[in-house]
Protein backbone atom coordinates (compact mmCIF):
# COMPACT_ATOMS: atom_id res chain seq x y z
CA UNK A 1 0.00 0.00 0.00
CA UNK A 2 2.94 2.48 0.90
CA UNK A 3 4.89 1.68 -2.65
CA UNK A 4 1.03 2.56 -4.48
CA UNK A 5 0.76 5.74 -2.61
CA UNK A 6 4.28 6.55 -3.65
CA UNK A 7 3.68 5.70 -6.77
CA UNK A 8 0.95 7.75 -6.96
CA UNK A 9 2.56 10.96 -5.41
CA UNK A 10 5.12 10.32 -7.96
CA UNK A 11 3.02 10.46 -10.97
CA UNK A 12 0.66 13.52 -9.82
CA UNK A 13 4.12 15.40 -9.48
CA UNK A 14 5.32 13.77 -12.85
CA UNK A 15 1.88 15.30 -14.48
CA UNK A 16 2.00 18.74 -12.67
CA UNK A 17 5.26 19.75 -13.67
CA UNK A 18 5.35 17.84 -17.23
CA UNK A 19 2.10 19.39 -18.28
CA UNK A 20 1.13 23.57 -19.38
CA UNK A 21 -2.58 22.98 -19.05
CA UNK A 22 -5.53 20.65 -17.99
CA UNK A 23 -6.23 17.99 -20.73
CA UNK A 24 -8.80 15.24 -21.22
CA UNK A 25 -8.32 12.65 -18.74
CA UNK A 26 -7.71 14.93 -15.55
CA UNK A 27 -10.12 16.18 -12.55
CA UNK A 28 -10.73 19.72 -12.42
CA UNK A 29 -10.07 20.89 -9.10
CA UNK A 30 -12.27 23.41 -7.51
CA UNK A 31 -11.74 27.16 -7.56
CA UNK A 32 -13.34 30.33 -6.92
CA UNK A 33 -14.51 33.03 -9.49
CA UNK A 34 -15.45 36.73 -8.58
CA UNK A 35 -18.01 38.13 -11.06
CA UNK A 36 -20.59 35.87 -13.16
CA UNK A 37 -23.38 37.80 -15.46
CA UNK A 38 -26.50 36.38 -16.49
CA UNK A 39 -26.95 34.12 -13.34
CA UNK A 40 -29.75 34.35 -10.65
CA UNK A 41 -28.11 32.00 -8.11
CA UNK A 42 -25.40 33.02 -6.51
CA UNK A 43 -23.04 30.70 -7.22
CA UNK A 44 -19.35 31.84 -7.25
CA UNK A 45 -17.53 28.63 -8.31
CA UNK A 46 -17.05 26.27 -10.55
CA UNK A 47 -18.36 22.92 -8.34
CA UNK A 48 -21.70 25.31 -7.37
CA UNK A 49 -22.18 25.26 -10.92
CA UNK A 50 -21.08 21.54 -12.37
CA UNK A 51 -24.11 19.28 -13.28
CA UNK A 52 -24.14 15.96 -14.38
CA UNK A 53 -22.47 17.29 -17.65
CA UNK A 54 -20.82 20.92 -17.61
CA UNK A 55 -19.87 22.43 -21.02
CA UNK A 56 -17.00 25.25 -20.32
CA UNK A 57 -17.03 27.34 -23.38
CA UNK A 58 -14.16 29.94 -23.91
CA UNK A 59 -15.70 32.69 -25.83
CA UNK A 60 -15.00 36.18 -27.05
CA UNK A 61 -17.59 38.63 -28.64
CA UNK A 62 -14.72 39.43 -31.59
CA UNK A 63 -14.89 35.06 -31.97
CA UNK A 64 -17.19 34.90 -34.88
CA UNK A 65 -17.34 30.85 -34.70
CA UNK A 66 -17.89 31.66 -31.23
CA UNK A 67 -20.69 33.54 -31.57
CA UNK A 68 -22.43 31.49 -34.43
CA UNK A 69 -22.14 27.99 -32.39
CA UNK A 70 -24.57 29.50 -29.54
CA UNK A 71 -27.59 28.71 -31.24
CA UNK A 72 -26.44 25.47 -31.46
CA UNK A 73 -25.01 25.65 -27.76
CA UNK A 74 -28.91 26.58 -26.92
CA UNK A 75 -30.47 24.05 -28.56
CA UNK A 76 -28.38 21.52 -26.38
CA UNK A 77 -29.41 23.79 -23.31
CA UNK A 78 -33.25 23.13 -23.89
CA UNK A 79 -32.76 19.46 -24.31
CA UNK A 80 -30.71 18.44 -21.67
CA UNK A 81 -32.15 21.59 -19.02
CA UNK A 82 -31.90 19.65 -15.85
CA UNK A 83 -28.70 17.52 -16.55
CA UNK A 84 -26.31 19.70 -18.76
CA UNK A 85 -25.09 23.30 -17.66
CA UNK A 86 -23.44 25.43 -20.32
CA UNK A 87 -21.42 28.08 -19.01
CA UNK A 88 -19.37 31.00 -21.12
CA UNK A 89 -15.91 32.20 -19.96
CA UNK A 90 -14.87 35.41 -21.52
CA UNK A 91 -11.57 37.89 -20.12
CA UNK A 92 -13.59 40.91 -21.82
CA UNK A 93 -14.67 43.49 -20.21
CA UNK A 94 -17.74 43.00 -18.09
CA UNK A 95 -19.35 46.43 -19.74
CA UNK A 96 -18.75 44.97 -23.32
CA UNK A 97 -19.72 41.65 -22.06
CA UNK A 98 -23.27 42.93 -20.76
CA UNK A 99 -23.97 45.02 -23.70
CA UNK A 100 -23.63 42.07 -25.66
CA UNK A 101 -26.09 39.81 -23.55
CA UNK A 102 -28.36 42.95 -23.26
CA UNK A 103 -28.61 43.10 -27.20
CA UNK A 104 -29.47 39.33 -27.10
CA UNK A 105 -32.13 39.30 -24.27
CA UNK A 106 -33.14 36.24 -23.33
CA UNK A 107 -29.84 34.99 -22.97
CA UNK A 108 -29.46 31.20 -22.20
CA UNK A 109 -25.76 31.24 -20.35
CA UNK A 110 -24.06 32.56 -17.21
CA UNK A 111 -20.96 34.33 -18.18
CA UNK A 112 -18.04 34.14 -16.19
CA UNK A 113 -15.98 37.27 -16.06
CA UNK A 114 -12.42 36.72 -15.57
CA UNK A 115 -10.53 40.02 -15.96
CA UNK A 116 -7.13 38.49 -14.09
CA UNK A 117 -7.16 35.27 -16.61
CA UNK A 118 -7.63 32.87 -13.63
CA UNK A 119 -10.13 30.84 -15.25
CA UNK A 120 -8.25 30.50 -18.18
CA UNK A 121 -4.82 30.05 -16.87
CA UNK A 122 -6.08 27.14 -15.62
CA UNK A 123 -7.63 25.43 -18.99
CA UNK A 124 -4.87 27.39 -21.77
CA UNK A 125 -6.95 27.51 -24.76
CA UNK A 126 -4.55 27.62 -27.32
CA UNK A 127 -7.01 29.83 -30.09
CA UNK A 128 -10.73 30.24 -29.88
CA UNK A 129 -13.02 28.28 -29.95
CA UNK A 130 -12.20 26.19 -27.50
CA UNK A 131 -14.85 24.01 -24.91
CA UNK A 132 -14.25 21.58 -22.53
CA UNK A 133 -16.75 19.25 -21.41
CA UNK A 134 -16.00 17.73 -17.73
CA UNK A 135 -18.64 14.74 -16.21
CA UNK A 136 -19.62 15.13 -12.70
CA UNK A 137 -16.92 14.21 -11.16
CA UNK A 138 -15.41 17.03 -13.06
CA UNK A 139 -13.36 15.22 -15.02
CA UNK A 140 -12.47 16.16 -18.60
CA UNK A 141 -14.31 13.77 -20.77
CA UNK A 142 -14.18 16.47 -24.14
CA UNK A 143 -11.86 19.03 -25.43
CA UNK A 144 -13.53 20.18 -28.67
CA UNK A 145 -15.23 23.22 -30.34
CA UNK A 146 -18.91 24.48 -29.56
CA UNK A 147 -20.31 23.80 -33.11
CA UNK A 148 -19.47 20.32 -33.14
CA UNK A 149 -20.79 19.10 -29.76
CA UNK A 150 -23.80 16.40 -30.60
CA UNK A 151 -26.51 15.36 -28.73
CA UNK A 152 -25.38 12.11 -29.31
CA UNK A 153 -22.49 12.56 -27.48
CA UNK A 154 -24.26 13.79 -24.52
CA UNK A 155 -26.24 11.06 -24.28
CA UNK A 156 -23.28 8.69 -24.11
CA UNK A 157 -22.18 10.63 -21.28
CA UNK A 158 -25.05 10.81 -19.32
CA UNK A 159 -25.35 6.86 -19.42
CA UNK A 160 -21.33 6.73 -18.38
CA UNK A 161 -22.24 9.30 -15.40
CA UNK A 162 -22.36 5.96 -12.83
CA UNK A 163 -19.24 4.57 -14.56
CA UNK A 164 -16.08 4.47 -12.08
CA UNK A 165 -13.25 6.39 -12.70
CA UNK A 166 -10.02 4.57 -12.19
CA UNK A 167 -7.41 5.51 -9.40
CA UNK A 168 -5.20 7.16 -11.46
CA UNK A 169 -7.43 9.83 -13.64
CA UNK A 170 -9.03 10.61 -10.33
CA UNK A 171 -6.38 12.57 -9.24
CA UNK A 172 -6.87 15.95 -9.20
CA UNK A 173 -4.29 17.70 -11.08
CA UNK A 174 -3.27 21.58 -10.73
CA UNK A 175 -1.65 23.20 -13.44
CA UNK A 176 1.37 25.18 -13.88
CA UNK A 177 0.54 29.81 -13.20
CA UNK A 178 -0.39 31.53 -15.73
CA UNK A 179 2.94 33.42 -16.38
CA UNK A 180 4.73 30.10 -17.06
CA UNK A 181 1.98 28.62 -19.15
CA UNK A 182 1.68 31.42 -21.24
CA UNK A 183 5.04 32.79 -21.45
CA UNK A 184 7.07 32.08 -24.71
CA UNK A 185 10.19 30.46 -24.46
CA UNK A 186 11.05 32.59 -26.93
CA UNK A 187 11.44 36.36 -25.68
CA UNK A 188 10.84 37.48 -29.24
CA UNK A 189 7.72 35.66 -29.59
CA UNK A 190 6.73 36.66 -25.94
CA UNK A 191 6.89 40.31 -26.87
CA UNK A 192 4.23 39.41 -29.74
CA UNK A 193 2.22 37.97 -27.28
CA UNK A 194 2.10 41.11 -25.18
CA UNK A 195 1.85 42.84 -28.27
CA UNK A 196 -1.59 41.76 -28.85
CA UNK A 197 -2.73 40.87 -26.24
CA UNK A 198 -2.46 44.67 -25.42
CA UNK A 199 -3.95 45.76 -28.69
CA UNK A 200 -6.83 43.39 -28.21
CA UNK A 201 -8.12 44.31 -25.52
CA UNK A 202 -7.49 47.90 -25.76
CA UNK A 203 -4.73 48.50 -23.13
CA UNK A 204 -1.72 50.50 -24.05
CA UNK A 205 0.45 49.27 -27.30
CA UNK A 206 2.87 52.25 -26.77
CA UNK A 207 5.56 50.39 -24.84
CA UNK A 208 5.81 46.91 -26.94
CA UNK A 209 5.34 49.54 -30.31
CA UNK A 210 8.48 51.07 -29.01
CA UNK A 211 10.38 47.52 -28.19
CA UNK A 212 9.94 46.06 -31.50
CA UNK A 213 11.01 49.38 -33.25
CA UNK A 214 14.45 49.33 -31.12
CA UNK A 215 14.86 45.56 -31.55
CA UNK A 216 18.51 45.19 -33.49
CA UNK A 217 18.35 42.70 -36.61
CA UNK A 218 20.52 40.58 -35.87
CA UNK A 219 18.59 39.57 -32.93
CA UNK A 220 15.42 39.56 -35.00
CA UNK A 221 16.67 37.51 -37.72
CA UNK A 222 19.00 34.84 -35.18
CA UNK A 223 16.14 35.13 -32.75
CA UNK A 224 13.38 33.38 -34.95
CA UNK A 225 15.38 30.08 -36.11
CA UNK A 226 12.19 27.62 -36.52
CA UNK A 227 9.48 28.00 -38.75
CA UNK A 228 7.02 27.49 -35.68
CA UNK A 229 8.47 30.51 -33.61
CA UNK A 230 8.90 32.77 -37.13
CA UNK A 231 4.89 31.38 -37.70
CA UNK A 232 3.75 32.38 -34.16
CA UNK A 233 6.03 35.55 -34.01
CA UNK A 234 4.62 37.22 -37.58
CA UNK A 235 1.40 36.17 -36.91
CA UNK A 236 0.37 37.62 -33.93
CA UNK A 237 2.23 41.08 -35.13
CA UNK A 238 0.00 40.96 -38.23
CA UNK A 239 -3.06 40.19 -36.12
CA UNK A 240 -2.17 42.89 -33.25
CA UNK A 241 -1.06 45.43 -36.01
CA UNK A 242 -4.68 45.08 -38.10
CA UNK A 243 -6.07 45.72 -34.58
CA UNK A 244 -4.20 48.25 -33.78
CA UNK A 245 -4.04 50.06 -36.75
CA UNK A 246 -7.69 50.26 -37.86
CA UNK A 247 -8.79 50.78 -34.10
CA UNK A 248 -7.22 54.25 -33.91
CA UNK A 249 -8.05 54.80 -37.95
CA UNK A 250 -11.00 53.01 -39.40
CA UNK A 251 -11.32 54.90 -42.17
CA UNK A 252 -7.78 53.35 -43.98
CA UNK A 253 -9.92 50.51 -44.90
CA UNK A 254 -12.17 52.27 -47.20
CA UNK A 255 -8.79 51.59 -49.29
CA UNK A 256 -8.03 47.85 -49.16
CA UNK A 257 -5.19 47.81 -51.44
CA UNK A 258 -3.57 50.77 -50.08
CA UNK A 259 -4.12 49.70 -46.73
CA UNK A 260 -2.46 46.28 -47.22
CA UNK A 261 0.45 47.59 -49.20
CA UNK A 262 1.25 50.90 -46.90
CA UNK A 263 4.29 50.23 -45.04
CA UNK A 264 3.45 51.02 -41.59
CA UNK A 265 4.89 48.49 -38.72
CA UNK A 266 8.04 49.10 -38.36
CA UNK A 267 10.28 46.29 -36.53
CA UNK A 268 14.13 46.16 -35.43
CA UNK A 269 14.37 49.40 -37.38
CA UNK A 270 12.66 48.13 -40.87
CA UNK A 271 9.57 49.00 -42.17
CA UNK A 272 6.80 46.30 -43.54
CA UNK A 273 3.30 45.90 -44.84
CA UNK A 274 0.58 43.24 -43.95
CA UNK A 275 1.41 42.20 -47.46
CA UNK A 276 4.92 42.10 -46.77
CA UNK A 277 4.69 40.02 -43.69
CA UNK A 278 1.77 37.36 -45.53
CA UNK A 279 2.89 37.26 -48.85
CA UNK A 280 6.55 37.48 -48.10
CA UNK A 281 7.57 36.68 -45.09
CA UNK A 282 4.65 33.93 -43.98
CA UNK A 283 4.02 32.69 -47.59
CA UNK A 284 7.88 32.15 -48.47
CA UNK A 285 7.77 35.24 -51.35
CA UNK A 286 4.49 34.54 -53.13
CA UNK A 287 3.16 36.71 -55.66
CA UNK A 288 -0.45 38.26 -54.16
CA UNK A 289 -2.06 38.00 -57.12
CA UNK A 290 -1.30 34.45 -58.59
CA UNK A 291 -3.39 32.11 -57.05
CA UNK A 292 -0.33 30.95 -55.28
CA UNK A 293 1.69 29.61 -58.08
CA UNK A 294 4.54 31.98 -58.92
CA UNK A 295 7.28 33.11 -56.76
CA UNK A 296 8.61 35.86 -56.60
CA UNK A 297 11.66 36.06 -59.10
CA UNK A 298 14.17 38.82 -56.80
CA UNK A 299 12.54 38.85 -53.14
CA UNK A 300 14.81 41.60 -50.70
CA UNK A 301 17.96 40.76 -48.73
CA UNK A 302 15.56 41.37 -45.41
CA UNK A 303 12.63 39.00 -46.76
CA UNK A 304 15.11 36.37 -47.59
CA UNK A 305 16.38 36.49 -44.03
CA UNK A 306 13.06 36.09 -42.30
CA UNK A 307 11.13 34.19 -44.42
CA UNK A 308 9.91 30.88 -43.58
CA UNK A 309 11.62 27.52 -45.34
CA UNK A 310 8.26 26.09 -45.97
CA UNK A 311 4.59 27.95 -46.57
CA UNK A 312 1.86 26.01 -44.54
CA UNK A 313 -1.53 26.81 -45.74
CA UNK A 314 -2.93 27.04 -42.78
CA UNK A 315 -1.69 30.20 -42.29
CA UNK A 316 -4.54 31.75 -43.90
CA UNK A 317 -7.22 30.20 -41.48
CA UNK A 318 -4.95 32.21 -38.84
CA UNK A 319 -4.49 35.98 -39.96
CA UNK A 320 -7.08 38.03 -39.15
CA UNK A 321 -7.52 40.82 -41.70
CA UNK A 322 -9.97 42.93 -39.88
CA UNK A 323 -13.10 41.59 -42.21
CA UNK A 324 -16.00 39.93 -41.27
CA UNK A 325 -14.85 36.57 -43.48
CA UNK A 326 -11.31 36.66 -41.79
CA UNK A 327 -10.54 33.89 -39.49
CA UNK A 328 -10.98 34.57 -35.14
CA UNK A 329 -8.01 36.42 -33.39
CA UNK A 330 -6.00 34.13 -31.00
CA UNK A 331 -2.59 34.25 -29.51
CA UNK A 332 -0.21 32.00 -31.44
CA UNK A 333 3.12 30.43 -29.38
CA UNK A 334 5.91 28.06 -31.27
CA UNK A 335 5.69 25.17 -28.43
CA UNK A 336 1.85 24.22 -29.74
CA UNK A 337 1.52 26.00 -32.58
CA UNK A 338 0.52 23.30 -34.75
CA UNK A 339 -2.49 22.36 -32.62
CA UNK A 340 -3.70 25.70 -32.45
CA UNK A 341 -3.68 26.20 -36.30
CA UNK A 342 -5.62 22.94 -36.48
CA UNK A 343 -8.06 23.86 -34.38
CA UNK A 344 -7.94 27.89 -35.86
CA UNK A 345 -8.47 25.95 -39.27
CA UNK A 346 -11.16 23.59 -38.24
CA UNK A 347 -13.23 26.57 -36.75
CA UNK A 348 -12.98 28.56 -40.00
CA UNK A 349 -14.01 26.40 -41.86
CA UNK A 350 -16.60 24.57 -39.62
CA UNK A 351 -18.14 28.49 -39.72
CA UNK A 352 -17.44 29.23 -43.58
CA UNK A 353 -17.60 25.77 -45.42
CA UNK A 354 -21.01 24.92 -46.53
CA UNK A 355 -22.17 21.16 -48.01
CA UNK A 356 -25.19 21.19 -49.71
CA UNK A 357 -25.34 16.94 -49.80
CA UNK A 358 -28.57 17.25 -52.15
CA UNK A 359 -26.96 18.87 -54.99
CA UNK A 360 -23.22 17.62 -54.25
CA UNK A 361 -21.64 21.03 -53.72
CA UNK A 362 -19.37 22.74 -51.38
CA UNK A 363 -19.51 25.88 -50.93
CA UNK A 364 -15.86 27.56 -49.51
CA UNK A 365 -14.47 31.05 -48.51
CA UNK A 366 -12.92 33.05 -51.10
CA UNK A 367 -9.54 32.73 -49.72
CA UNK A 368 -9.03 29.37 -50.87
CA UNK A 369 -9.79 30.58 -54.32
CA UNK A 370 -7.05 33.40 -54.07
CA UNK A 371 -4.47 31.08 -52.59
CA UNK A 372 -5.91 27.64 -53.96
CA UNK A 373 -2.10 26.52 -54.89
CA UNK A 374 -1.30 26.74 -51.09
CA UNK A 375 -3.76 24.06 -50.98
CA UNK A 376 -2.27 22.00 -53.35
CA UNK A 377 -5.22 22.72 -55.37
CA UNK A 378 -9.15 21.15 -55.18
CA UNK A 379 -8.18 17.35 -54.67
CA UNK A 380 -6.36 18.17 -51.79
CA UNK A 381 -9.25 21.00 -50.40
CA UNK A 382 -11.72 17.89 -50.19
CA UNK A 383 -9.45 15.68 -48.26
CA UNK A 384 -8.85 18.54 -45.83
CA UNK A 385 -12.68 18.86 -45.83
CA UNK A 386 -12.94 15.15 -45.25
CA UNK A 387 -10.28 15.20 -42.32
CA UNK A 388 -12.49 17.80 -40.36
CA UNK A 389 -15.54 16.14 -41.07
CA UNK A 390 -17.10 18.92 -43.12
CA UNK A 391 -18.15 16.35 -45.88
CA UNK A 392 -18.48 12.59 -45.63
CA UNK A 393 -15.67 10.45 -46.54
CA UNK A 394 -17.20 9.13 -49.45
CA UNK A 395 -18.54 12.35 -51.05
CA UNK A 396 -17.34 14.04 -54.18
CA UNK A 397 -18.99 17.22 -54.44
CA UNK A 398 -18.46 20.35 -56.69
CA UNK A 399 -16.21 22.75 -55.17
CA UNK A 400 -17.97 26.62 -55.49
CA UNK A 401 -15.99 29.48 -53.56
CA UNK A 402 -18.16 32.52 -52.43
CA UNK A 403 -18.00 35.90 -51.76
CA UNK A 404 -15.81 37.36 -49.65
CA UNK A 405 -17.08 39.59 -47.03
CA UNK A 406 -14.83 42.73 -46.65
CA UNK A 407 -17.34 44.42 -44.13
CA UNK A 408 -14.97 45.97 -41.53
CA UNK A 409 -15.36 43.89 -38.13
CA UNK A 410 -12.95 44.53 -34.96
CA UNK A 411 -15.84 44.30 -31.76
CA UNK A 412 -19.27 42.45 -32.31
CA UNK A 413 -20.81 40.21 -34.35
CA UNK A 414 -24.61 40.34 -33.64
CA UNK A 415 -27.08 36.83 -34.08
CA UNK A 416 -30.11 36.20 -31.75
CA UNK A 417 -29.14 33.74 -28.92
Amino acid sequence: MKLLFSLLAIFTLSKMFAQFSYKKGDVVADFSFKKILNNTDLASSLKALQNEITVIDFFGTWCIPCVRALPHLKELQSEYESKVTIILVSNEEEQKLSRFIDARKPFSFPVVVDNSDNFISLFQPPSYPYTIVLNKQGKIIDVTDAASLKSEDIKEWLKQKNQDTSVLSAIIIKPMSNLEITKSSNSLVNLSQQFIYAARTGESVGSRVMKLKELSYDKLKNGLTSDDEKKAFWINLYNGYTQMILKAAPGKYKDRGKFFKSKQIEVAGRMFSLDDIEHGILRYSKIKWSLGHLNKLFPGRTEKDLRVDKLDYRIHFALNCGAKSCPPIAFYNPENINQQLDLATKAYLAGEAEYDSQNNVVHLPALMNWFRRDFGGKKKMKLLLKKIQIIPEESNPKIKFKKYDWDLFLDHYKTNV
